[in-house]
């Protein structure tokens, strides 16, 4: 067993090393503890507590995550290592994200160049993040001309192991709706690999980011599910899964948004978007859900268009394209900038109905009608109105006790109870008690 050390070691080196540079040489630390033993014996409590706090100090820093594991013989130095990468990781992508989007100019650069989302249908998860995929979809687009390519592709997941079939039957039920003993998924992982790898390179020198939604334990939006399935593809078709990058799609958005809102003096025209979470919020209301045409025709004959990973990744094309369009002065247009039976003059039309109030109104007061604002709750008013809604009752209850009951209640009262069994209640769930007769009760095990 390892010797623990004390506030007295530390005492000793102190001792050897001020005695050492007199001249004075020691075989080990036995010889220095006829030295020092009878110095500390007439120190003061406050006079070795300086020692004593260098031994706690040492014996926190050796009892560190190095030497604690858990249960299952994990060491915690090794998942301390792993939350600080992925935080490190979270960082870089947030910050690649922000970088990427304010290097572009607004008036030019930002209108045309290309992003690219990815949204993954799956079977089934398991415990070491791995998604059976059964639907990809990517979607190209830049807020100049909207939605400008997409890419769509059925995957089979081969043979499901035995304990995982309900689930992945389960799973398909309640979200896309694709069997998964459907053989009509894509066999050959290395022509959507290759696929995939030439609708995001074409002519650039490196890979673009993909964006989707963060993940959700309320939905089939997971990022963790489109990450699973660019690395299963990789590995089919022997190549790096370091090449697909997957970023979270609101984030992206927040940062367009509010680059849309800036002038050229960094000043801002309209309100901008104070959360990320506004953002998400806004993408998970999903108002182009119940738009025509815009899924794959295996979804649009089942009527589960919301559920098609191609539908959702073009709704995401159009939603932020809603948003973002209006501040750099792009008109949309039906099929690219949304779909093709909206109403794009609604906005217009809107603000006629309204009257003029809205040109009239102050610039000081303008913010209070752009998007994005969040509603403000006074919960102080709240607690008023209850407080009100209390004691409005309680003067009720007053003034219903004040009252004289009915004639009936009275004389009911003074009657008493009735103990006769003619006068019990006959209903449902009471069994009437038969009157004395002198014939045998007869009935299922009866003999007449």
């Amino acid at each position: 067993k390892k010797a623990i050390k004390n506030g007295f070691y530390y005492f000793m080196l102190e001792v050897r090393e001020k005695e050492e540079a007199k001249g004075r040489k020691f075989s080990g630390l036995k010889d220095v503890v006829e030295v020092a033993n009878p110095i500390w014996s007439n120190m003061t409590a406050e006079e070795r507590e300086h020692y004593n706090k260098k031994a706690s100090l040492a014996k926190g820093a050796d009892e560190d995550g190095r030497h604690k594991f858990t249960s299952l013989g994990v060491s915690y130095a090794t998942i301390d290592a792993e939350a600080r990468e992925k935080e490190e990781s979270i960082n870089i992508m947030l910050q690649t994200i922000r970088n990427t989007v304010r290097s572009l100019d607004r008036k030019t650069t930002l209108l045309t160049h290309k992003f690219y989302l990815c949204h993954v249908n799956y079977f089934y998860k398991t415990e070491g993040d791995f998604y059976s995929v059964a639907e990809i979809a990517l979607s190209e687009f830049n807020l100049s001309d909207g939605l400008l390519n997409t890419l769509h592709f059925f995957v089979d997941p081969g043979k499901i192991p035995l304990g995982l079939r309900f689930e992945a039957k389960d799973w398909a039920e309640k979200t896309h709706g694709i069997p998964y003993d459907w053989r009509c998924g894509e066999k050959d992982y290395y022509k959507i690999y290759i696929s995939i790898h030439n609708f995001l390179k074409k002519d650039k020198s490196s890979i673009p980011p993909v964006y989707t939604m963060p993940d959700s334990l309320n939905s089939n939006m997971c990022l963790s599910a489109v990450k699973s399935a660019l690395t299963t593809l990789c590995e089919a078709s022997n190549e790096n899964s370091i090449q697909f990058r997957v970023y979270p799609f609101p984030q992206l958005f927040y940062e367009i948004r509010n680059k849309c809102a800036e002038t050229d003096d960094k000043v801002s025209v309209g309100t901008l978007v104070p959360s990320v979470a506004i953002v998400e919020s806004e993408i998970e209301k999903d108002v182009f859900s119940y738009a025509k045409d815009l899924g794959c025709p295996f979804h649009e004959e089942r009527d589960l268009t919301i559920h098609c990973s191609l539908s959702i990744v073009t709704r995401w094309v159009y939603t932020i394209c809603d948003h973002c369009c209006k501040h750099v002065g792009i008109s949309l247009e039906l099929g690219k900038h949304c779909p093709r039976d909206a109403d794009v003059n609604w906005d217009y039309k809107y603000t006629r109905t309204t009257g003029n109030s809205a040109i009239r109104e102050p610039e000081n007061n303008r913010a209070k009608h752009n998007d994005f604002m969040p509603t403000i709750i006074d919960h102080g008013k709240l607690r008023e109105i209850r407080e009100q809604q209390f004691l409005q009752e309680q003067e009720s209850l007053k003034i219903a006790e004040g009252l004289r009951p009915p004639r009936s209640m009275i004389n009911a009262g003074a009657a008493g109870p009735s103990n006769g069994r003619r006068d019990i209640i006959i209903g449902r769930g009471i069994r009437k008690i038969p009157e004395e007769t002198p014939w045998p009760i007869s009935g299922r095990g009866k003999l007449l």
